[in-house]
């Protein structure tokens, strides 16, 4: 924490010298205590509460007997991110707790608008974002960074080297179930931040039919839908991926009152063609970075392929991704991410450059550019089939 301008800065991005690391330093020990407040479920405890609550009595609750102590000293950190709220003396949140004996005993803490969203069912799917990137998954594999820097993928990537096969091999395992579903729920959370954008900024009214391709449970497509209503979509994605958005009850769909008529449902595996439904828009969100250039090139061409009986068509293809721009300041979200990328799945966040270059391998063109007003970019691009 520094002074400029009679402003306290926190964020290390602006911090100069030796506390700029300690920054780091404390920012990585506040992200610690985020994770394990949502990996122990304690915003789902007290919101079911429904009152403000001390450590001592929250860690009394179903039957738990938690450390009463060392809970308050993660509230206490939790509350400074805006999390929970503390409050003292029955409502009077101005007294100082630090000043007090025994605090988990007397302080107590309510969820804040922010907390609300880490409950786990709350339809942002914010908990299982934290659980994802910032659980120890993501941990033992950045660790790989060093190694990865020095010998590059000689012995896989850092996923690899940890658990002995690539990302997506390993969730489609049935032991590693619950990891698969917190990915899918991460997946939606991170739909929830651009659909809104996508929605507004997109005409889907030009399109027929609407493929998500490895479109998870939904989200996007169902919000697309619920706008567009001539629109038919396709939700598309690996089997186990699909049964879980058609088990859910109500599914993404039926929550925004999509009728029956205008969705379905289909397995495969976008890398194999003849599994691709046909359509003349292709909605491609997240997906790419996930993949090397061969392998995006792939997933173009495979949507080509799924058209190539047609008669001559132009499909419209959406790719929505962290795109690096240039002369932009806030490119350090994107590439920080693309470190992860880096060391879980072997590819990266692009700039436009390296997007067209994929596009023109595949038989694309660009067509737009769309900006949203955070991070993300959508891609529009273009191709013609003929049989």
């Amino acid at each position: 924490m520094a002074e400029s301008k009679n402003t306290i800065v926190h964020s290390p991005l602006e911090l100069k010298g030796l506390a700029k690391y300690l920054s780091l330093t404390c920012h990585r020990a506040l992200e610690r205590g985020v994770w394990t407040f949502c990996e122990l479920g304690i915003a789902d405890i007290m919101a079911d509460y429904q009152a403000p609550i001390t450590a001592k009595q929250l860690s009394q609750l179903n039957g738990n007997t938690w450390n009463a102590e060392f809970l308050y000293r993660l509230l206490r950190v939790i509350a400074d991110v805006d999390i929970v709220k503390e409050i003292i003396n029955n409502g009077n949140d101005n007294e100082d707790s630090n000043r007090k004996s025994c605090p988990e005993e007397t302080v107590q803490y309510q969820l804040t608008d922010d907390g609300l969203l880490l409950t786990s069912n709350h339809s942002s799917r914010a908990r299982d974002m934290i659980r994802l990137d910032l659980g120890p998954h993501a941990d033992k594999v950045s660790t790989y960074l060093p190694s990865l820097i020095k010998f590059g993928y000689k012995n896989g990537n850092g996923f690899e080297q940890v658990f002995g096969c690539s990302l997506f091999e390993y969730m489609q395992k049935e032991e590693n179930k619950e990891y698969a579903n917190i990915f899918d729920n991460s997946m939606v959370a991170y739909s929830n931040l651009v659909t809104s954008s996508i929605v507004s900024l997109i005409d889907f009214t030009r399109f027929n039919k609407l493929v998500d391709v490895a479109g998870g449970l939904g989200t996007l497509l169902s919000s697309i839908l619920e706008k567009h209503p001539n629109l038919q979509g396709i939700l598309f994605d690996l089997p186990h991926v699909i049964d879980n958005a058609k088990t859910l009850d109500p599914n993404e769909f039926q929550q925004k009152q999509v009728e029956s008529t205008r969705y379905e449902f289909a397995a495969g595996d976008m890398f194999k063609s003849e599994t691709l439904p046909s359509a003349d828009a292709y909605l491609l969100k997240y997906i790419i970075h996930d993949w090397n250039d061969e392998k995006a090139v792939e997933i173009l061409q495979s949507i080509r392929n799924a058209n190539k009986d047609q008669i001559e068509k132009t499909i419209t293809v959406f790719i929505v991704e962290m795109v690096i721009l240039s002369n932009r300041k806030d490119n350090w979200e994107t590439h920080a991410l693309d470190l992860e990328m880096l060391c879980g799945v072997s590819s990266k966040e692009r700039n436009l450059f390296e997007y067209i270059s994929l596009l023109n391998k595949s038989g694309y063109e660009l067509k737009d550019l769309h900006k949203t007003q955070g991070i993300m970019s959508i891609i529009e691009a273009v191709t013609t089939t003929s049989n």
